[in-house]
C-alpha cells in the first residue's frame, strides 16, 4: 500500500513510542524526524491521542523538567491535530483491551482505538499493537516503504 492514493494525503497517529525516540534523541530518531517532516510539508496528515499528550508530558518531564516537557507539547500541538477520548473511541478502547488483554495497557489500547476510528496507519514500535487486527501499525522506519 502507497502512502498517497490519487492525491489524497495518509493520515497516521503518532504513538507515545516514536516521539519518545524522536524528543530524548534515541536510535531511530531520524526516521520519526522524516515522518515529522512529512506532517510539516502537509503530506501526511498527523494525529496524536490526547493520551499521548499526557504521556508525553510525564515522559520528558521526568527526563528533562517541565520546561523541557511544555516546549515539547507546544511543537506537538502546533504539527499534530490532537484527537480527544470520544465516547465511540473509548468503547473501542475498550473492546480492544478486552479482546487482546494482557500485554495491551489500556491507554494503548485507546490510542489503537483512535487510530481504528480515523481511519489512520498507527506509526508505533510497540509490538503489542500488532496483534491488533483491525489497524494497520507501522514502525516509523517502515511508514515510507
Amino acid at each position: 500500500m502507497g502512502n498517497k492514493t490519487r492525491g489524497l494525503t495518509l493520515k497516521a497517529v503518532l504513538d507515545t513510542y516514536p516521539l519518545m525516540i524522536f524528543f530524548k534523541n534515541e536510535k531511530g530518531a531520524e526516521e520519526v524526524q522524516r515522518v515529522l517532516d512529512g506532517v510539516e510539508r502537509g503530506e501526511i496528515e498527523g494525529l496524536v491521542s490526547t493520551l499521548t499528550l499526557s504521556e508525553v508530558f510525564y515522559i520528558l518531564a521526568r527526563f528533562r523538567g517541565v520546561d523541557f516537557a511544555e516546549t515539547v507539547l507546544k511543537y506537538v500541538e502546533v504539527n499534530l491535530r490532537s484527537i480527544s477520548v470520544s465516547e465511540g473511541i473509548a468503547r473501542k478502547g475498550g473492546e480492544f483491551k478486552f479482546k487482546y488483554g494482557g500485554g495491551l495497557p489500556l491507554a494503548d489500547a485507546i490510542i489503537a482505538a483512535t487510530a481504528s476510528e480515523e481511519k489512520a496507519v498507527l506509526i508505533s514500535g510497540e509490538e503489542h499493537f500488532g496483534r491488533v487486527k483491525e489497524i494497520e501499525v507501522k514502525s516509523p522506519g517502515e511508514f515510507f516503504r
